[in-house]
């Protein structure tokens, strides 16, 4: 994919801001979507080693994290931009049926993870993902995140559990971009959450080894996967 088209993950000022945080999670998705068809055709080779923490990755991971990018979109970004931006409507009508094509996918997706022993299931609803997140993130990309660019207030977490939580999903997205992108990123996240990023970063690192054994971290500065 090229990416000389793609947008920056930071502003043209050199900033971050909270099209910075959906683009991070662009990358992220169409990254691990590469290393599940890579880990996936590695277990049709018959090397079964990581078989149950790939089918873990994606039960507890990457379908959770997709589905639930998605419902957040659909019940809180995409309405706030609608009201602000009624001339986006169409398009944000566009993005939400391509959700909506994507979730049946999903949901064949766990069948397929389930019976890892037969991986062509895998495989093929692999690549019908893959092609459809091809489609909407570009297009999302392109519609939405020039409306996010100004925004550059990151909510406080309310309290311990939920700073965990979103460290977690900054370490799942972090993994593979510039350091000096992560370097602005960090400016607009509050202290309580930086705090227990460290830990989790470590924590993703393990996974990523477990799951994928040797894999190319990269030093993205759009959301395009070096090598995508």
């Amino acid at each position: 994919m090229n990416t000389e088209s793609s947008p920056k993950l930071l502003n043209d000022d050199g900033t971050a801001s909270m099209a910075t945080m959906l683009l991070l999670s662009h990358h992220a998705f169409r990254r691990d979507i590469m290393r599940l068809i890579r880990a996936v055709a590695e277990i049709k080779t018959g090397n079964s080693s990581r078989a149950d923490a790939v089918r873990s990755e994606w039960e507890k991971s990457y379908r959770q994290a997709l589905h639930g990018h998605h419902t957040m979109e659909d019940a809180n970004i995409f309405p706030d931009i609608k009201g602000k931006h009624p001339d986006l409507a169409s398009a944000i009508d566009t993005l939400t049926q391509q959700h909506h094509k994507i979730d049946p996918v999903l949901e064949r997706g766990d069948a397929a993870f389930a019976d890892l022993a037969h991986p062509e299931s895998a495989e093929t609803v692999l690549s019908e993902l893959k092609t459809l997140l091809d489609k909407h993130l570009a297009f999302e990309e392109s519609q939405i995140t020039p409306f996010l660019r100004d925004s550059k207030t990151f909510p406080v977490p309310a309290d311990d559990a939920v700073a965990a939580m979103y460290a977690q999903g900054f370490a799942w997205s972090m993994q593979g971009i510039d350091p000096k992108v992560l370097d602005e990123v960090r400016k607009l996240l509050p202290e309580i959450l930086l705090k227990k990023l460290p830990a989790a970063q470590a924590e993703f690192e393990a996974r990523s080894e477990r799951t994928w054994g040797t894999y190319t971290v990269g030093s993205a500065v759009t959301p395009i996967p070096e090598g995508y």
